[in-house]
């Protein structure tokens, strides 16, 4: 299998993989996290929203880098042009900060989609560095 190939590889399966995350956040949104919550002090539901934004600003910073990559490698867009539009993911302080309101209120499916958003979005941004990486130096290594 070719680098390009490989690339594309990893690219459709973190695609799937952020799709269904981003459909899972949906469902929780809209008929979950109310009834989860209600019984919280505002400011604790504050803090709780908060948190869910974080996994949707997550898993929309992810998809729009897979769609950018994808139409690179469909040679619709330069990657210099690309890299020079758009900042790098891990620049994005909010979606690599961990989870600010306590165990004891956040729901545990929330909970979940923190921690898999989380996840998902540092393996973007490792695969984002492998990329641009091809094209000038690395400009960060996580861990």
């Amino acid at each position: 299998m070719g680098m390009q190939n490989t690339t594309l590889f990893w690219l459709n399966r973190t695609f799937d993989e952020t799709l269904n995350l981003l459909e899972e956040a949906k469902y929780y949104n809209e008929h979950l996290i109310k009834r989860q919550v209600r019984h919280l002090m505002p400011i604790a539901r504050l803090e709780v929203t908060a948190e869910s934004l974080r996994v949707t600003s997550r898993l929309s910073h992810t998809m729009a880098w897979l769609i950018t990559e994808k139409a690179i490698l469909n040679d619709e867009l330069d990657r210099m042009e690309a890299e020079s539009l758009y900042r790098p993911l891990f620049e994005e302080s909010t979606c690599l900060n961990l989870m600010q309101c306590t165990d004891d209120i956040c729901p545990n499916g929330l909970l979940s989609l923190l921690d898999r958003s989380r996840d998902l979005f540092i393996r973007a941004c490792r695969l984002e560095n492998m990329l641009r990486a091809e094209t000038t130096e690395p400009i960060l290594v996580l861990t």
